[in-house]
C-alpha cells in the first residue's frame, strides 16, 4: 500500500513539474510573439499615417515573425492541438499576403486576430481548476 501511494505522488509530481515547464515555455513564447506583433502594428500604423516608402523595415520584421513561428510550432505541437496552433499560422500566412500586397490595413486587422488567437490558446491551455474540470 506504501508503495503506489508513493508511486502516485511521484507521478503526480513529475505531471505538475512537466505542466510547469511547458506553461512557462508557452508564455513566454506567447508573450514574444505578442510584442513582435504589436511592434509591427505600430510601424505599420506609422507607414499607414506618414505615407513614407520605408517597406523592407515591415518585410524583415514580418520574416522574422514567421520563422520564430516555426521554431515555436515544432515545440508547442508537442502539447497543444495542432487545430489550435494551425488557426495561427493561417493568420500569419494572411498577415504575409497582405504585407506583400502593401495592404497594412488588413495587416493590422490580421495581426489584432493573431493576437487574440495567442491569447486564446495561452487561456485554454493555463493550469487551472476551471481547465480541470
Amino acid at each position: 500500500m506504501l508503495k503506489e501511494s508513493l508511486i502516485c505522488i511521484i507521478i503526480i509530481v513529475m505531471i505538475l513539474i512537466g505542466n510547469g515547464i511547458t506553461q512557462g515555455y508557452s508564455e513566454n513564447s506567447i508573450e514574444n510573439m505578442n510584442e513582435k506583433l504589436l511592434s509591427l502594428e505600430e510601424e505599420l500604423n506609422e507607414k499607414l499615417e506618414k505615407k513614407n516608402d520605408e517597406s523592407e523595415n515591415i518585410k524583415k520584421k514580418e520574416e522574422e515573425i514567421y520563422k520564430e513561428w516555426d521554431d515555436m510550432f515544432s515545440k508547442l505541437a508537442y502539447y497543444i492541438e495542432h487545430e489550435e496552433l494551425e488557426k495561427f499560422s493561417v493568420n500569419l500566412e494572411n498577415l504575409k499576403i497582405y504585407i506583400q500586397l502593401e495592404d497594412y490595413e488588413n495587416a493590422i486587422k490580421e495581426i489584432n486576430e493573431g493576437i487574440f488567437i495567442l491569447n486564446h490558446i495561452e487561456y485554454k491551455y493555463t493550469f487551472n481548476l476551471q481547465n480541470i474540470f
